[in-house]
C-alpha cells in the first residue's frame, strides 16, 4: 500500500490523551485536565443561535465568514485595543485551532522552522510538523514558582531557516502574560530576522491584575508581519460551538482563506450569527465570568500553597494553575498515579513540551464545590509524595 504521509504519522499522541481516556472510563472522576470551563454557554447566546436558525441562517457563508461578523470582530478589537482592522483583514474560522493551522500552513513548509515559546499547547508544534517544518523551543525561565520570558533563549533558537515566532499570551499552560515591553523585544527580533509572529490570544479577556492582556497588534504596526488568533471559546464558554478568527494583513488573510476553503467551506452559519450577539451584548457576562474565575484562582492557589511539597504561583491570566511537586520528575507517570489513586485528572506538563516536564496543569474553570472536592482528594496524596 502507498505510504501515509510522514508529516502526519510523525505527530505524537499527547500524554494528556492517555489521562483523559482513563478519566472518562472512571465513574466519579473529576476531570480538571481539559482546557475548558464546565459552565454552560450563556442563555442569550444559545437563544440567539436558535432564533437565527429559525430565521433562515442555515446556508453556506463566505469562507471567511459573514461580513457582519467580521465587522463586529473589528469593532471589538478597536474597542479593546484601539487598533483598526477592516473586514478584509479578518477571517472567521472553525475554532482558533483552524486559524492556528491556517496561519502555520501559509508560512511554514519543508526545510523551514518555527520558534515556539514553551511550555505551550501542542497544536503549535504539531501544526508545524504537519506542514513539513521543524519546531524549535525556547522555554520560559522560572521566576520563583512562576514563569517569565527569556528573550535570549528565543534569540538563540533563530537561524537562517526560521520563518515564524509562535507565542501564546496569556499562556496555556503557565498563565504567564507577556508585557508590552516583552512584546516589543520579540517584535524587534522578528523585524531583525525577517520573521512573522503568530500570537494566540484566546485568553486575553481572562486576566486578574490588568483589565485585558495586551495584544501584539498594539506593538507590531506592519500587519504583514503579524497573525493574531482569537476565539469565542474561552471568553463566552463556547468551546463546543467551534468559532474563532484570525486577523492579519489582507494579503495573508486572503491566502489563509484559500487554504481552508476546501477543508470546511465556512464556520457554521447560525453559530456565526450568535457570535455577533456575543460580541455586541456579552460584556456583562465577561465581567461576571472573570469574577468567577478570580475566586476559583484564589481558592486553588491558597489551598495548594498550604502544601509544603507544592510550588505554585498565581497565574496572571488564563484559568490554569501550573504547579510542581517536590521530587516529581515525570509528570505523565505521576499524573496517572494521581488519577488512579484520587480520581482527579490533571494534565501532565510533559504534554506542553520543553519546560513543562515536571509540572501538572489544573484547570480551575469550575465551581467552588468541584474545586474543593478535588483539592480534598489530592491533598493526602500530594502530602505523601
Amino acid at each position: 500500500m502507498p505510504d501515509i504521509r510522514r508529516e502526519l504519522t510523525a505527530v505524537p499522541e499527547s500524554p494528556l490523551v492517555q489521562i483523559a481516556a482513563l478519566a472518562e472510563s472512571m465513574p466519579g472522576s473529576i476531570k480538571l485536565c481539559y482546557g475548558e470551563s464546565d459552565l454552560p454557554t450563556p442563555a442569550f447566546i444559545v437563544e440567539a443561535a436558535h432564533q437565527e436558525a429559525l430565521e433562515g441562517h442555515t446556508f453556506y457563508t463566505h469562507t471567511a465568514g459573514y461580513t457582519e461578523l467580521r465587522r463586529a470582530i473589528a469593532t471589538k478589537i478597536h474597542e479593546l485595543h484601539g487598533i483598526h482592522y477592516d473586514d478584509s483583514e479578518i477571517m472567521v474560522t472553525v475554532g482558533a485551532s483552524m486559524a492556528i493551522f491556517a496561519a502555520i500552513r501559509a508560512c511554514i513548509g519543508p526545510g523551514d522552522n518555527a520558534v515556539i515559546v514553551s511550555p505551550a499547547y501542542a497544536i503549535y508544534a504539531n501544526g508545524v510538523t504537519m506542514c513539513g517544518g521543524e519546531s524549535r523551543f525556547a522555554p520560559l525561565a522560572r521566576s520563583g514558582a512562576g514563569y517569565c520570558l527569556d528573550v535570549d533563549r528565543v534569540r538563540a533558537e533563530i537561524d537562517g531557516n526560521t520563518r515564524m515566532l509562535i507565542l501564546n499570551s496569556p499562556s496555556n499552560p503557565t498563565g504567564a502574560v507577556l508585557t508590552i515591553d516583552e512584546q516589543r523585544a520579540l517584535a524587534q527580533l522578528a523585524s531583525t530576522h525577517d520573521l512573522r509572529i503568530l500570537s494566540d490570544e484566546v485568553y486575553e479577556r481572562i486576566t486578574y491584575d490588568i483589565p485585558i492582556a495586551p495584544s501584539f497588534a498594539r506593538v507590531v504596526e506592519d500587519k504583514e508581519r503579524l497573525i493574531v488568533v482569537n476565539s469565542f471559546s474561552k471568553t463566552y464558554c463556547m468551546t463546543g460551538w467551534r468559532l474563532g478568527w484570525a486577523q492579519s494583513s489582507a494579503n495573508l488573510i486572503r491566502t489563509m482563506t484559500t487554504g481552508v476553503e476546501f477543508m470546511t467551506s465556512n464556520a457554521t452559519a447560525p453559530v456565526q450569527r450568535a457570535g455577533i450577539v456575543a460580541l455586541r451584548d456579552g460584556e456583562a457576562w465577561v465581567a461576571e465570568l472573570r469574577t468567577h474565575f478570580a475566586a476559583r484562582r484564589a481558592q486553588v492557589v491558597d489551598e495548594l500553597s498550604r502544601l509544603e511539597v507544592v510550588r505554585v504561583a498565581a497565574p496572571a491570566g488564563s484559568f490554569f494553575a501550573f504547579f510542581t511537586v517536590d521530587g516529581v520528575t515525570d509528570s505523565s507517570a505521576f499524573g496517572l498515579e494521581l488519577l488512579r489513586e484520587t480520581g482527579v485528572a490533571l494534565a501532565p506538563g510533559s504534554a506542553f513540551g520543553p519546560g513543562g516536564e515536571q509540572a501538572l496543569r489544573l484547570c480551575f474553570a469550575s465551581t467552588e464545590g468541584v474545586i474543593a472536592e478535588s483539592i480534598r482528594r489530592l491533598r493526602g496524596r500530594l502530602v505523601h509524595s
